[in-house]
């Protein structure tokens, strides 16, 4: 048995003081017992007494076995494992750069005498970022420490300049350190994130210091890819340095006075690709970034990933155990003459585990609007995909799917939810609410990706489920609209106010003014106070 929050359980040490002040009151109660038998005749005192002492204690006892189940509720238990598949979308890249200083070899390998290792492996990281589009990067360079320079970032003009900027002189130190540049890239990686990730590492397998080895396993035990990239060549060149007396010719010198040959070690990078199921590429090769490419666009796309085996949470048990406890527990203390209260908690008991899987269902979706409401969208979709195993809650949870992928900017993605919570619903008018806000939400992301036909005919399905709602009488509007001033030509009109500067209102402001005082204000449609959804 695991637990997920173990620190809970160091509340049952105050189970002692409780079980202590249980002892001090049972003399009280003894004499309140005691003075309530006097009634009763001396032939059946004695066991009346003693049946309410035993009914006291097992009160207690009960109730003490409510404690102790909440508190291993609270901490999270899970016992067995399961095989689920792990559901990834998106990914994240790290390129991390060797920039010792063999990565200044020029090796004449990709027939420009002009470029180094180092610059070869920009070229290539600089050439993949435009390839891979819409991912996450980020960026670590090391010599002989590892520094995450860049956090993962949408923002791929911010690593391109980077890119252009970087060389050598970046960090002081010397040697290689393969193991420690790793480990800079494992740390901009977030566990809670649900995406798959990666590293490219750009080096000429020249290690000094550190275990890569050990680096690769930490980065097999996260299920992180390493791919390599190997620059210089086989027969090697002198590494380059600045001219000094140890070194008049500008080349490293070994103790002899020789220079310093610094050769391509395939062998470690294409072991350190295979450990981690990476890809390794001869970084001389033409095609190297369209092999990177085709290796790593696949993994950007939203799918199912590889079969793990996870502990299984058992806190539900708990709770259900903490509930008996404590209706027993309570029950108890009352007289004999309740025994139908019993019966009517052993009902209501029996209805409730009958109905669990529901429940369930509907608390996962609660669970994936909270961590929503606090923008944390990968635990979202987490929950909302383990509501879609059950039935009565599956169509909010596409919904919620959908909420999320809008939030991260994935429009496609958010629309295709949409769809199928929509048709998920047997039923719209049963889940009305539901409805409207799917095709208010659907209108909203067709208007912002210029479809405002589209747009208006979610806002009108909207409006024909719930035709109270302002907001989506007011996109309508709107949506028409610019469908309008699209169709001729014309620049969208929340646009041509922009141009003129706010000087005067355009024609599409004062139509939606007049529509409101004439109509939408109608006292057959009352006002919302609080309408909820993007309002144009």
């Amino acid at each position: 048995m695991s637990f997920d929050t173990p620190y809970y359980l160091f509340l049952l040490i105050f189970l002692l003081p409780l079980f202590l002040l249980t002892l001090q009151r049972k003399k009280k109660r003894q004499n309140g017992i005691n003075f309530l038998a006097t009634a009763a005749a001396p032939k059946e005192r004695d066991e009346i007494i003693n049946f309410l002492l035993f009914r006291i204690k097992l009160s207690d006892f009960f109730f003490f076995l409510f404690i102790i189940f909440v508190i291993f509720a609270l901490s999270g238990p899970r016992w067995g494992t399961e095989l689920r598949t792990d559901t990834r979308r998106g990914l994240d890249l790290i390129f991390a750069f060797d920039i010792s200083q063999s990565m200044n070899v020029r090796d004449n390998m990709t027939g420009s005498e002009d470029s180094s290792r180092l610059e070869r492996a920009l070229s290539i990281a600089m050439e993949l970022t435009y390839h891979l589009g819409d991912i996450r990067f980020g960026t670590a360079a090391g010599k002989s420490r590892g520094v995450l320079m860049i956090p993962l970032t949408y923002d791929s003009d911010i690593i391109l300049n980077f890119l252009e900027s970087l060389d050598s002189s970046f960090l002081s130190g010397s040697g290689t350190n393969l193991e420690s540049l790793l480990d800079a890239g494992l740390g901009a990686f977030n566990d809670s994130m649900n995406r798959r990730q990666g590293i490219i590492l750009f080096s000429d397998g020249e290690a000094l210091q550190g275990s890569l080895d050990a680096a690769l396993n930490r980065a097999r035990s996260r299920g992180i890819i390493v791919s390599a990239v190997g620059l210089g060549s086989s027969r090697g060149g002198p590494v380059p340095v600045e001219i000094s007396p140890l070194s008049p010719g500008g080349v490293l010198l070994d103790l002899e006075g020789f220079p310093v040959i610094s050769s391509r070690q395939e062998a470690v990078l294409i072991n350190t690709a295979a450990r981690t199921s990476g890809l390794y590429v001869d970084g001389n090769a033409n095609n190297a970034v369209s092999l990177l490419t085709d290796f790593f666009k696949p993994l950007a796309q939203e799918g199912p990933g590889n079969m793990i085996r996870e502990n299984v949470e058992r806190w539900q048990f708990f709770i259900l155990a903490a509930l008996i406890c404590f209706g027993f527990s309570r029950f108890l203390a009352l007289r004999r003459k309740n025994k139908p209260l019993v019966s009517a908690f052993l009902l209501i008991f029996c209805v409730f585990l009958s109905s669990c899987a529901p429940i369930q269902g509907k608390l996962l979706v609660m669970e994936g609007n909270y961590y929503h409401s606090q923008h944390r969208y990968a635990e979202a979709i987490t929950s909302f995909l383990k509501a879609l195993y059950f039935d009565d809650a599956a169509p909010y949870a596409e919904y919620g799917l959908g909420l999320s992928y809008s939030a991260l900017d994935e429009k496609n993605a958010a629309l295709e939810r949409y769809l199928t919570a929509e048709e998920a619903l047997t039923n719209s008018r049963e889940h009305r609410e539901l409805a409207y806000r799917i095709n208010l939400n659907k209108g909203i992301i067709h208007f912002e990706e210029g479809d405002y036909s589209w747009a208006a005919e979610a806002f009108r399905k909207a409006l024909e489920i719930d035709g109270r709602r302002v907001e989506a009488k007011r996109n309508l509007e709107l949506s028409l609209l610019a469908h309008s001033f699209s169709s001729q030509n014309e620049p969208a009109p929340y646009v041509a106010a922009a141009e003129e500067g706010g000087q005067a209102y355009s024609a599409l402001f004062d139509y939606l003014r007049i529509m409101e005082q004439e109509q939408w204000r109608n006292r057959e449609w009352p006002l919302e106070s609080n309408p909820q959804g993007l309002d144009y």
